[in-house]
């Protein structure tokens, strides 16, 4: 029977503990183990595709809900980083039990409350940067943004020491002037919040993703710049370019981002089938379908370099890379199942180590209805999905015009 894993680390810093926490984070959502190294190609078309959003992000309204609390944070005279964080942490934990009410879907902390580990303010916070809710050129991280506010209200302390009022907070507030564009934190704010967004939020939010300079380009401000509602009903991303027309260079973008799931799919499949040891029905019937559709000559034409040429993806990462889609084509290509199942085992021992590789080891063991390594690549749409559908709610569209 397997062993649960216990996980340790060192704790160096509230950076190095949200990079773990994000690890544990999707380890947890459906599919979003990688376990062939295709996430960094993944997520570099979900960035192109989806700028600002993750996995693990769950309602637009934490877009505003982050900014209000910031906002009202630098208005008390708080001169040390880690104060501002603890405060900062609490005033996020203090809201899970206000947004719940009514049996809210999507309450970041609903279920752990007070022991949650992973907060909104670090789950959004690249998200508020990419859409120029937060402003700063250098990209300072959270930490960073913290240090930088308790830095300057230090410094006004310095400059107003002779004695005209140096301790009213108000005098010390650099606010939204400074790092936020953002609309100002109504008066009790949390008395009335809820987890949608009002019809100003999703206003303003539909604005800045589709004007800030790291997002006004991309499929996501495409779809909120021409109110394309009925992708919300979409359950697969391959319907929308059935169903739209798109801008050429998001188009390439997108048909290109298809092109690769296609191809990449096919060796998922094959992990699954693996694992089962042909038990897997399911698998079987897809790796039937997906062999069916791509020997008609899509993976002898297949670019393997187009993908990586693309994104910014490392040297290392490339060397990796490359090899592994060069000998999937050519295996898929020889016709025989044994070269690529023997291919798919080695890529997994690659990666992993034999004691880790779930096809090389005795301790896994397959249970029927489990699938690993997720289904065709989706690139977060599903979870941009829910952002869209806020947006359009808080702006009142009806999804049936």
């Amino acid at each position: 029977m397997p062993q649960s894993l216990q996980i340790g680390w060192i704790d160096y810093g509230s950076r190095e503990r949200n990079k773990i926490l994000t690890i544990l984070s999707l380890l947890s959502v459906p599919q979003a183990v990688d376990e062939l190294g295709i996430g960094v190609v993944r997520d570099g078309f979900s960035d192109l595709l989806f700028p600002g959003t993750s996995t693990i992000q769950t309602r637009a309204k934490y877009f505003l809900l982050v900014p209000y609390i910031m906002m009202e944070l630098e208005r008390e005279n708080i001169l040390n980083p880690k104060v501002f964080l603890d405060r900062l942490w609490s005033e996020e934990i203090a809201l899970i039990s206000i947004l719940k009410k009514g049996n809210a879907e999507g309450v970041i902390g609903g279920r752990s409350g007070e022991k949650l580990q992973r907060k909104p303010s670090s789950t959004y916070w690249n998200g508020l940067y990419t859409f120029g809710i937060f402003q700063n050129h250098s990209r300072l991280s959270l930490d960073g943004y913290m240090r930088a506010v308790c830095a300057m209200k230090r410094e006004k302390r310095l400059l107003s020491a002779s004695g005209d009022g140096a301790d009213d907070a108000d005098k010390m507030y650099c606010g939204p002037s400074g790092f936020w564009r953002a609309p100002l934190p109504p008066e009790n704010w949390r008395e009335s919040v809820t987890i949608e967004l009002t019809d100003e939020e999703a206003g303003f939010l539909r604005d800045r993703i589709t004007k800030s300079e790291h997002a006004k380009d991309s499929l996501l401000a495409h779809i909120l710049r021409n109110n394309l509602y009925e992708v919300v009903t979409y359950d697969e991303i391959s319907i929308i370019g059935k169903k739209f027309e798109l801008p050429q260079d998001i188009r390439a973008d997108y048909e290109m981002a298809q092109r690769f799931a296609k191809f990449i799919y096919g060796a998922n499949i094959r992990f699954n089938v693996i694992l089962s040891g042909g038990q897997n029905e399911e698998a079987n019937r897809e790796w039937d379908i997906w062999y069916g559709s791509v020997t008609n000559g899509f993976v002898r034409n297949y670019d393997i370099y187009e993908a990586v040429n693309r994104l910014s993806i490392s040297r290392h990462n490339r060397a990796r890379l490359i090899p592994f889609f060069d000998k999937w084509q050519k295996a898929v290509l020889s016709g025989d199942v044994k070269v690529m199942d023997n291919l798919i085992i080695a890529r997994e021992i690659e990666l992993k180590g034999k004691e880790r590789a779930k096809l090389n080891s005795e301790n896994s063991s397959w249970q029927d209805g489990v699938w690993l390594g997720g289904r065709r690549l989706q690139y977060r749409f599903r979870n941009t999905r829910r952002l869209i559908e806020d947006i359009y709610n808080g702006l009142g569209v009806d999804k049936n015009v």
